[in-house]
């Protein structure tokens, strides 16, 4: 019985490590961003430099999915209010 439960828990670790290799792709951050501006959208900038996302239930920033097979349609990304930094 100790042996199988062994066996299990190494399968199980296994499993979780190699699913996070398999998803740290998905995770990474470094599409472009976009803001609607009078009816298209236009690029943030980059997040931190350019612009902060203030708490909020709005959509602060937007992206692109798939911008070959369908160029026009942006997604939500990130929760909040959209605030320019001044420089």
């Amino acid at each position: 019985m100790k042996k199988i439960k062994i066996v299990l828990n190494a399968i199980a670790i296994t499993i979780a490590i190699a699913g996070a290799f398999a998803t740290r792709y998905c995770m990474q951050n470094n599409t472009s961003q976009y803001i609607p501006e009078n009816n298209s959208f236009k690029p943030a900038g980059e997040f931190g430099i350019d612009y902060n996302c203030y708490d909020s239930k709005n959509t602060c920033t937007f992206y692109r999915p798939d911008s070959v097979a369908r160029p026009q349609e942006f997604l939500p990304f990130r929760k909040g209010e959209f605030v320019p930094v001044n420089k």
